[in-house]
């Protein structure tokens, strides 16, 4: 079954202003949508960013990618994804190049589901269930009671666990907010906080040790993805684990926290990642070290991803939801997600809903 047409669409989806620590302000989406036909059927993918970038993801598919993978076998998943690695390696090892490479390789992985006839968590060996879901704002610059607000939305929605980012400059100010979230969900909601790289390893420890007494459930990239000696000193030095995976964008990258036991939890993101190749890799190593598994954004995906780990604790329901564009949007049921049965992924964006926000 060969390629024989590969086509991308970019689009710039808007956003409540929000924010993070790491990430600074955010009003924007960038989604990069790709079709992939072969022996008669097409394969749905995409990509997204944070509102930067987004062209250059879709250039170097149209402009790199596309050439290098059209006439070939469209069956031959690892072998596309270990050809496209490869053929940027000298650009890549991550960054734009997985978000490229991840477009392609989910719609590889959508056409095999559709030729077999099964959903992808089935094509995975894995068998379907339900997943707890989380709720997760990029709620930096919110008051306290629009962070309160928001957190009786989670409840309200049977959420079992929520999420709040830190990383204000004043750590009381973090202090109270944390504070006032665990008083308004108790004791038997799951509490997470997520501060998106902003501080050195020493300062997450300090920042961390602050807000441990909350019980929280993780302590998420509390350094930059460089630094897994630090991680692994913040994972050794803290009770509470430290979640990590979003901003790591290949297998290789994964295997150096694992193996420096710099983290308790991998989250995967089949975008970020480099697509569901390497994120189903991730998940292996986190399987074979006996770590817990949870995911970023990537709600639809990683739900079937997630039936394949040993221990899935959580799959995050992001801000950022694309349900509004999306043929069929994800379910949440008393606070639990299932994949879907349909053949392949079942992501399907809706074109009419899309069209006022492609962009060239």
């Amino acid at each position: 079954m060969k390629i024989e047409r590969v086509e991308t669409a970019y689009y710039r989806l808007p956003l409540e202003p929000m924010g993070d620590a790491g990430h600074g302000a955010i009003d924007t989406e960038e989604l990069i949508t790709l079709t992939l036909d072969a022996g008669g059927l097409t394969g749905h993918g995409y990509s997204y960013t944070i509102g930067r970038g987004g062209r250059a993801v879709r250039s170097l598919i149209d402009d790199d990618i596309v050439p290098m993978i059209v006439g070939q076998d469209a069956t031959d998943i690892r072998g596309l994804w270990e050809l496209m690695w490869q053929r940027l390696l000298y650009v890549g090892r991550g960054g734009l190049a997985s978000f490229a490479i991840a477009a392609v390789d989910v719609a590889l992985w959508d056409l095999y589901g559709l030729s077999e006839g099964r959903p992808l968590y089935a094509l995975l060996g894995a068998e379907a269930r339900e997943i707890p879901a989380y709720g997760s704002g990029v709620d930096l610059p919110k008051s306290l009671d629009g962070l309160l607000t928001q957190t009786e939305g989670f409840l309200a929605r049977g959420f079992p666990g929520v999420k709040v980012k830190i990383g204000r400059p004043d750590p009381g100010e973090d202090e109270r907010r944390i504070e006032a979230v665990r008083g308004l969900v108790g004791d038997d909601i799951d509490l997470m906080v997520d501060a998106n790289m902003a501080w050195d390893a020493e300062e997450a420890l300090e920042r961390g040790r602050r807000l441990e007494h909350f019980g929280l459930y993780w302590y998420e990239e509390p350094t930059i993805p460089e630094d897994v000696a630090g991680h692994a000193r913040i994972s050794r030095e803290m009770d509470v684990p430290v979640a990590i995976g979003e901003s790591l964008h290949s297998p290789h990258e994964f295997r150096r926290y694992v193996d420096e036991k710099a983290a308790r939890i991998l989250q995967i993101d089949p975008i970020t990642n480099g697509g569901i190749t390497a994120s189903l890799e991730a998940l292996k190593m986190a399987d074979s070290a006996g770590l817990s598994t949870s995911s970023h954004y990537t709600d639809e995906l990683s739900a079937h991803l997630l039936c394949a780990s040993k221990d899935p604790v959580y799959l995050e329901k992001h801000a950022f939801a694309l349900d509004p564009y999306l043929e069929e949007p994800q379910l949440v049921t008393d606070g639990r997600v299932r994949p879907t049965e349909t053949p392949g992924t079942g992501l399907r964006f809706d074109k009419e809903a899309l069209a006022p926000y492609r962009a060239s």
